[in-house]
């Protein structure tokens, strides 16, 4: 399994409840059709640790998938992204994305 991390910023002119609404009407909506995807959840980053620092990303969109090869497939093909990345680009711009592996436990 691995685990894909997509942060994101607002573009200028979209607030955090705009964002919010389109990944509850359309974003989880349009993930449930994607096979390749296990769990998506959207967050919102509301602060650093220690208090006051800043980050470059407004959210984490966290994608769980089993099969990484499949999941990169359906991010060129499937019509749910392209549903989801022809509305998403009006609203955030991708700051960056990483793929991580869980490490085992001993």
């Amino acid at each position: 399994m691995a685990t894909v991390y997509w942060m994101v910023r607002l573009k200028p002119g979209v607030s955090a409840d705009d964002y919010q609404a389109f990944v509850r009407r359309v974003d989880y909506p349009a993930v449930r059709r994607i096979a390749s995807i296990r769990s998506y959840r959207s967050t919102r980053v509301v602060g650093t640790i220690p208090p006051g620092g800043s980050v470059p990303f407004d959210f984490i969109d966290v994608v769980e998938v089993d099969d990484l090869p499949a999941y990169l497939g359906d991010l060129e093909h499937h019509p749910a992204v392209e549903e989801v990345h022809s509305q998403s680009a009006n609203m955030v711009d991708v700051v960056h994305c990483a793929v991580a592996e869980p490490v085992p436990q001993a």
